[in-house]
């Protein structure tokens, strides 16, 4: 609390009405129902305390967002007593008041820029990765940063990714604590792995499918051979055993694996424009990728 100007703030999404987060840093209470979108419009509320007058100095508040497609204005002043400088116009993007001391409620409205998570790679390939966008700023006379909110924005496709991976998990979990063969466990792990590293360098699209292909039904169980032992597969761990899963049409319940020739080709297209786009931004994951895909490659001709 020490220090702070804004000490609570509030937003709300201007299409549901619903109640995305609230902070309150006094009581020390955190709500955070849902998450912020880029292209999203909310409304939020600050709760300024300025313990100290200094008439002299007039203060900034500015926001950093678009305006919303059906208000007309940034700001509403809650408190009458907020003492406004004379060029006060609720539909720039920043005004002025003076330091005086008191508490104080303001709302703005805007809408998230929709490309504020995305870095375009050109040829149709973009990145998507959340950011940290700076909602709000207070700053003194002299420019100088007094306080500001700053939350973490995602986009629909993040919001997707992070759907499918939290039921991968879930399934995962559920793995761990029953009788599903510990080799398949393993496999699940390393490919839910391989998504959460798709996904950190903005191939969110490449991660979500990953994470709908292992969508199974009923995994194989551990009987008297492992899931391993049983099909020769050997010890390996990490990316590596990709290139086992990856060949798999499906797994069913008695724990076989199916493959076919149509889905390794499948899998050996996607894997070349994963491996070269990974390339682009982390060329140790390329090049383990490429190591992947060679083997696909080897299991088809076999």
């Amino acid at each position: 609390m020490d220090g702070r100007w804004i000490v609570a703030y509030k937003v709300v999404d201007l299409s549901s009405k619903q109640l995305v987060l609230e902070r309150d840093f006094e009581l020390d209470k955190d709500i955070q129902n849902t998450p912020l979108l880029a292209g999203g419009e909310y409304n939020i509320t600050i709760f300024l305390d300025v313990d100290l007058t200094a008439a002299y100095a007039n203060l900034t508040l500015s926001v950093n967002l678009n305006h919303a497609s059906n208000i007309d204005r940034y700001w509403e002043i809650h408190t009458t007593e907020l003492n406004l400088t004379e060029d006060y116009n609720p539909n720039e993007a920043e005004f002025k008041f003076r330091q005086i001391e008191g508490r104080y409620s303001v709302s703005t409205f805007g809408r998230i820029p929709s490309d504020r998570t995305v870095t375009d790679l050109g040829h149709g390939e973009s990145l998507h990765k959340p950011v940290s966008h700076r909602f709000i700023q207070l700053t003194g006379p002299d420019g100088s940063l007094l306080d500001e909110i700053a939350l973490t924005v995602i986009d629909s496709e993040i919001d997707g990714y992070r759907y499918y991976l939290g039921q991968r998990q879930a399934d995962l979990e559920g793995y761990l604590v029953t009788q599903v063969d510990p080799a398949f466990t393993g496999l699940f792990e390393s490919l839910i792995a391989l998504a959460e590293v798709q996904a950190e360098a903005g191939f969110v699209g490449t991660a979500q499918s990953i994470l709908e292909s292992i969508d199974i039904d009923i995994p194989p169980i551990r009987t008297e051979a492992t899931f391993q032992e049983k099909y020769f597969l050997p010890a390996v761990g990490g990316l590596g055993a990709l290139a086992v899963i990856l060949g798999a049409l499906f797994f069913r319940a008695n724990g076989r694996l199916s493959f076919t020739r149509m889905i390794v080709e499948d899998q050996i297209r996607e894997l070349e424009g994963l491996t070269l786009r990974a390339s682009r931004t982390d060329r140790n994951l390329g090049q383990k990728l490429q190591e992947i895909n060679d083997k696909l490659k080897e299991m088809e001709e076999n």
